[in-house]
């Protein structure tokens, strides 16, 4: 389903020429809700190229993390996010996407009853100078990325099968041109075919340059495609280290089992 990267070039951050990169920097991030704190200063790196999986039970923050590193959760929120060394930790949502930090939210949020091609151009309305012939050739690169999308351009999203909205959600988000990507259960309610193909997009999207840090409740698929892992308890990161060295292990999975160590 995905490319080889090479097609997707122009996705490659919002220009990544000059002085190398240092992609999605997180740390001492504390977020909850109201007066309760339930991430507790959590520390985190996506660089750019990579794909990084974050993993732990229902209820460890997760999602807090994703949306509280993205701008968008209202409540405490203290600590550092930064993208390519700019500080995004005190800026509002609408800048934070346009700096470069796009998140795809569990339930992928997106408009049922216009077309894919209407949300398409939607996603890029961040870039708001973008020539319509860049944002045509952006569509081009979604439906290379993902061919269901050339097939239902025309259709109202709501028509589509799960796995295909989740395409829809996104194909939006990267018409913004990311340098780094949130996905949040991206594979939710999946068959596991379509998982492996949106998983498969995660990594042609990382081979075009853009870091994607990826929620997902499978371990086993998220170690097998992953570069590395953090793992997440009671808030906290727990455990973190290349997908390689904690596949030999059992260590994840005693975490995520709540199985004392």
């Amino acid at each position: 389903m995905a490319g080889d990267g090479g097609s997707l070039s122009l996705l490659k951050g919002t220009g990544t020429e000059g002085p190398k990169l240092s992609g999605l920097q997180v740390r001492g991030l504390r977020a909850g809700y109201g007066v309760m704190e339930v991430v507790h200063g959590v520390d985190l790196e996506v660089a750019p190229g990579e794909l990084v999986a974050l993993l732990g039970r229902n209820g460890a923050g997760k999602t807090t993390v994703l949306a509280a590193t993205a701008g968008i959760r209202r409540g405490r929120n203290d600590g550092e996010v930064r993208l390519d060394g700019l500080a995004l930790h005190e800026r509002r949502p609408a800048q934070v996407a346009a700096a470069g930090l796009a998140l795809v939210p569990e339930g992928r949020r997106i408009f049922t009853e216009m077309t894919v091609r209407e949300n398409l151009r939607l996603g890029a309305f961040i870039r708001r100078r973008s020539a319509a012939s860049e944002i045509e050739a952006g569509i081009g690169m979604m439906i290379d990325l993902f061919p269901p999308l050339g097939i239902y351009i025309h259709r109202k999203v709501g028509e589509l099968s799960g796995g295909e909205q989740q395409m829809v959600a996104i194909a939006q988000a990267l018409m913004a041109r990311p340098r780094v990507l949130l996905l949040d259960e991206p594979t939710a309610g999946l068959a596991p075919l379509l998982a492996e193909e949106l998983y498969s997009a995660a990594i042609a999207l990382a081979g075009g340059g853009v870091g994607v840090l990826v929620v997902d409740q499978d371990m086993h698929r998220a170690l097998e495609y992953s570069s590395r892992v953090y793992v997440m308890e009671a808030g906290k990161i727990a455990l973190a280290g290349t997908s390689m060295e904690l596949r030999s292990g059992s260590a994840v999975e005693k975490i995520l089992r709540g199985i004392d160590r």
